[in-house]
């Protein structure tokens, strides 16, 4: 099952074949928006908008931790984001398609990880490595 959050064009009822709406709550608050379920070209989707989709959350107010928790609660095994942002490379235009393999994280005033010791569900306070922050696999793909 993939997740995928994203932004404008996941509101669209055409995306998702057999589409059902599922609001609900994690140990971190609840999530951007509703989950909403369905499938695309027969494999189990599940769409969160970022912003919640009437664009009423800020990048550094997005409840990240909630939205993950969420998805993984649904038995999502990859997750998919989506971004709009500009580039300065002249070469790469609006409307491109750019996979990433490393970022900055410029979001401000919001937690900066699940493993913060404070869920029991979860190891403890732990480092996680940002070297290489996309699985390999799914890149490829």
């Amino acid at each position: 099952k993939i997740g995928i959050i994203g932004g404008t064009g996941l509101d669209d009822p055409d995306i998702l074949e057999g589409r059902t709406e599922k609001y609900v709550d994690t140990p971190y608050g609840k999530p951007s928006d509703a989950l909403i379920l369905g499938k695309i070209k027969n494999v189990d989707c599940v769409l969160l908008a970022r912003h919640g989709r009437h664009h009423t959350i800020m990048p550094s107010n997005v409840n990240y931790r909630a939205n993950i928790w969420a998805l993984k609660e649904e038995n999502c095994s990859h997750i998919l984001v989506t971004t709009a942002c500009g580039s300065l490379r002249e070469e790469i235009q609006p409307g491109d398609l750019v996979i990433i393999d490393q970022f900055i994280d410029r979001t401000t005033k919001r937690h900066c990880t699940l493993y913060d010791g404070q869920h029991s569900g979860l190891s403890g306070v732990c480092h996680i490595p940002m070297a290489e922050p996309f699985c390999t696999k799914t890149r490829e793909v």
